[in-house]
């Protein structure tokens, strides 16, 4: 069985340095090619100089040498006078090379017919992921203690998330952004009751949110700042939470403390929320793309609450807690990558 193992290994790696010396040698052949059509393209014959590289450009140049050939291949139409041949041409350097900016040693044909094109991205696809802070804000509280005495209080925690979006271009600076992101959220809440018995919950929500907003970015430089506004609606896929109380003696020490384990409370939870939503970032450029590194705050305008299912007796007898109305607010941090789809027309 080791023996077939090392022949089979044997016989992959043979197959491997084939493949790379094809490649290489192709990619020697193909280098030579270009430099013979340049040499041609001096002396004025340009005629056989477009099907002498095509081969080459389909594969074997380089990315630079690729660019040499393209330009070679437009040069020679306009020469010959074939303006559709041309253009077509243009089109397709223009596909491969959306973010193409005019050189300096660029021929002025070239630059004429270049030109007479506008290049712009139309849509972007990205991917991102980071961390968020989740806070809660009570609406109206109730429970099983004194609401004039006892003030409860909720603390932040931090979770994850991670998404997906389209961008789509509307002006130079001006973009829609459709998201979806799956997220995790926390949030606890502490409150001593009539004195004697310290509660405590920490719940979790798992969600999707889908944002729509409206971006502006403040220029066109390769880091760039950009600022957002719009409106989300989220879904509850599901919610959990754990329960602690803790009896205090007169001395204020703690003894007696009774716990819960993790448990599912997606029936007290509205399946859906909006929120207002605000952000700001920055969008480092590269090759037909973006870096982006991004903050988000999203407002809550929905009690999370569901009423109906309000009353558990176990929470309620056991722990000394039930649900106030309440709303959430997070706060996320996000790195991501966008992909840039162009489109060309004539002028």
């Amino acid at each position: 069985m080791q023996t077939i193992f090392l022949r089979f290994k044997s016989v992959v790696l043979i197959v491997f340095f084939l493949f790379a010396y094809q490649h290489l040698s192709s990619q020697d052949n193909c280098s030579s090619t270009l430099e013979s059509a340049e040499i041609l393209f001096e002396q004025g014959i340009i005629e056989d100089i477009p099907g002498l590289l095509a081969g080459c450009i389909r594969d074997g140049l380089s990315t630079e040498e690729k660019k040499r050939a393209q330009k070679l291949i437009i040069l020679s139409y306009l020469f010959d006078n074939k303006v559709q041949q041309a253009e077509n041409a243009m089109e397709s350097f223009l596909r491969s090379n959306p973010e193409y900016k005019i050189q300096p040693g660029d021929p002025a044909e070239f630059t004429s017919l270049f030109s007479s094109y506008r290049t712009f991205p139309y849509l972007s696809l990205g991917a991102f992921l980071g961390g968020n802070l989740t806070s809660a804000s009570m609406l109206e509280p109730y429970g099983p203690y004194n609401h004039n005495i006892d003030n409860g209080q909720f603390s932040i925690l931090p979770e994850m998330h991670i998404g997906a979006a389209a961008y789509i271009f509307l002006t130079n600076r001006l973009e829609l952004n459709i998201e979806t992101i799956y997220s995790r959220n926390s949030f606890s809440y502490t409150n001593l009751q009539y004195g004697f018995a310290e509660v405590y919950k920490k719940e979790t929500h798992q969600r999707l949110e889908f944002p729509v907003l409206l971006s502006y970015d403040l220029n066109g430089h390769k880091l760039n700042p950009y600022f957002r506004i719009g409106a989300s609606y989220g879904l509850i896929l599901s919610a959990h939470s754990t329960y602690r109380r803790t009896n205090l003696n007169e001395l204020n020490e703690a003894f007696n403390p009774l716990e819960s384990n993790n448990i599912d409370i997606s029936d007290s939870r509205t399946s859906g929320t909006f929120n207002a939503v605000m952000g700001a970032g920055l969008k480092f450029s590269i090759a037909r793309g973006y870096v982006i590194f991004d903050m988000k705050y999203s407002y809550g305008l929905s009690n999370l609450v569901n009423p109906e299912n309000r009353w558990d007796q176990e929470t309620v007898f056991r722990y000394y807690y039930a649900d106030g109305d309440f709303m959430t607010d997070n706060l996320s941090f996000s790195i991501g990558y966008r992909y840039s789809f162009y489109k060309s027309t004539k002028l």
